[in-house]
């Protein structure tokens, strides 16, 4: 009785070594990355950024290096929900960790995984420096600088901090504004 013990304990540490490198990892929600998918293209197309696209809109993918999947997964959502680009214009999708930004500096939109804070501040001093349009998966970012995130109530909107995208200097159409919500201070 006893080998069967020290057996299922032996398997049950070699699960928890093997994924203990996803543990640190947030938990991104299959449907929410389909929507983001679907809406960052248009993003820059409704916002000043559509006047710095010169062959392709380029899209930008940070992540820690746990989140590696769930970028690849958003990667695979945007392709396959724009095979051919959108408005004759080809999508170029940049996927590059929080330690080395500089493949997004030609961006027209940051999408930012979760992060540490300092990460994320890093990754916001880029972005305001290169005037580039960020967006994260989490809302509660929006307090930290972020420009974009989603709202998700009883129905999905854009959720806009306007003071973060005039500092990166990036202006969203008025049409889009007028049904989004507009961050003023504290996440609910």
């Amino acid at each position: 009785m006893y080998p069967k013990h020290n057996l299922f304990r032996l398997l049950l540490l070699i699960c928890v070594f093997c994924s203990s490198g996803n543990l640190n990892a947030f938990v991104y929600d299959n449907d929410v990355l389909d929507i983001f998918s679907k809406t960052l293209p248009r993003l820059i197309l409704m916002s000043s950024q559509k006047e710095k696209v010169k062959n392709s809109l380029e899209i930008c993918l940070l992540y820690e290096t746990v989140d590696e999947r769930s970028a690849l997964a958003l990667v695979e959502k945007i392709n396959s929900n724009y095979p051919h680009g959108i408005n004759k214009r080809p999508i170029k999708l940049v996927t590059s960790s929080y330690s080395d930004m500089e493949p997004c500096k030609q961006s027209q939109l940051i999408f930012m995984f979760n992060a540490e804070d300092t990460t994320i501040k890093k990754a916001l001093e880029f972005s305001a420096k290169h005037s580039l349009m960020t967006v994260a998966y989490d809302k509660r970012l929006l307090e930290k600088g972020v420009g974009i995130s989603l709202f998700l109530g009883r129905k999905v909107s854009p959720y806009f901090n306007v003071k973060a995208l005039h500092r990166n200097k990036v202006e969203m159409d008025n049409v889009l504004l007028r049904i989004s919500k507009i961050y003023e201070g504290e996440i609910n």
